[in-house]
């Protein structure tokens, strides 16, 4: 089968499908970046760095030597998220706004214009709210796509490690199997010790499992920190702020793994590694990041869980027979 994958960032989303389309996969974005993460872990793809809103679908066509069967999309959420100060702004300024939210009718249009067999678009699930589900269905039904369904997934009842409620917008109902989540050390705790255990041990060493460096001033505020308190903050809106280096129980499921966010390890007075991120979201081990420290962190963050794309894929792939 022919896959696009749409704003594929380093290729979270992607990895359940692959076993589908290794031969016919194109994958787009626009961070070099995550696409260095993508060309690593999935060599057989074709990766095109493009700016989609300039993006014609007949070139699309060309690229994949025909229509693409399946389409997957993650258009950029930043404008929907709660965390941003502008979230309270009506959908229609955004969506039809110069902002980043108009990307999802780029995605609209090049689903219309490639008519795939099966469409799945993830995003924050605030993008239904103050009139975006209407938009959302009035898009589509100009490109001529009359079934649309909302799927609401809570990524930790489906086994992922951590908390991740998203939506994913599909020509498909999707029904995905229920699994109890494991906790924070039950995800991370067979991982190589660091700091001084790591000096003593060098050949106990992971891809992308290394200290984040921290000022003096910035590990101060980390050995204060307790369980479920932030080491920093920022500021979501003019009256709120939000914590950020939050210290994670170890006993719970994690929260969610957000691109922008840091978290502190339960007992050891450093950050979570590029390494334990991925892993609270469901990457294996095998699966390596490149680029800059913050990019890989966010590349993990921005993505959406190899569990869920699985099992995404496995209803995708059940419909098409």
């Amino acid at each position: 089968m022919k896959l696009l994958d749409l704003f594929c960032g380093a290729g979270g989303f992607s990895y359940g499908f692959k076993l589908l389309s290794d031969s016919a996969h194109l994958a787009i974005d626009i961070d070099s970046s995550a696409l260095e993460t993508y060309r690593l872990n999935y060599p057989h793809a074709k990766v095109w760095k493009a700016d989609i809103h300039d993006l014609h679908s007949i070139q699309i066509e060309d690229t994949l030597g025909g229509k693409p069967d399946i389409i997957i999309a993650s258009p950029p959420c930043e404008e929907f998220s709660k965390a941003n100060p502008d979230s309270h702004r009506p959908a229609a300024e955004r969506i039809y706004g110069e902002g980043t939210a108009r990307l999802l009718l780029d995605t609209i249009r090049i689903i219309g214009d490639l008519s795939p067999r099966a469409f799945v678009i993830e995003n924050v699930a605030a993008i239904l709210e103050s009139g975006g589900e209407d938009i959302i269905l009035r898009e589509f039904g100009r490109v001529g796509i009359d079934t649309v369904h909302f799927n609401m997934v809570r990524a930790h009842q489906h086994g992922n490690p951590s908390r991740r409620l998203r939506v994913f917008i599909s020509n498909l109902k999707l029904n995905l199997p229920r699994k109890p989540a494991p906790t924070l050390m039950e995800s991370i705790g067979d991982l190589p010790s660091l700091g001084l255990e790591q000096l003593l041990n060098p050949h106990e060493t992971l891809t992308n499992h290394t200290l984040y460096p921290l000022s003096d001033e910035r590990l101060k505020a980390v050995r204060k920190t307790r369980w479920s308190q932030g080491a920093r903050f920022f500021r979501a809106s003019k009256t709120r702020t939000l914590p950020n280096w939050v210290r994670l129980f170890p006993d719970r499921i994690s929260t969610s793994i957000i691109g922008l966010s840091r978290y502190i390890h339960p007992f050891e007075d450093r950050i979570l590694t590029v390494r334990e991120h991925a892993r609270l979201m469901s990457y294996p081990d095998s699966f390596t990041f490149v680029g800059r420290i913050d990019s890989q962190y966010n590349q993990v963050g921005e993505s959406v869980p190899p569990l869920i794309s699985q099992l995404i894929s496995e209803e995708v792939r059940t419909h098409l027979g």
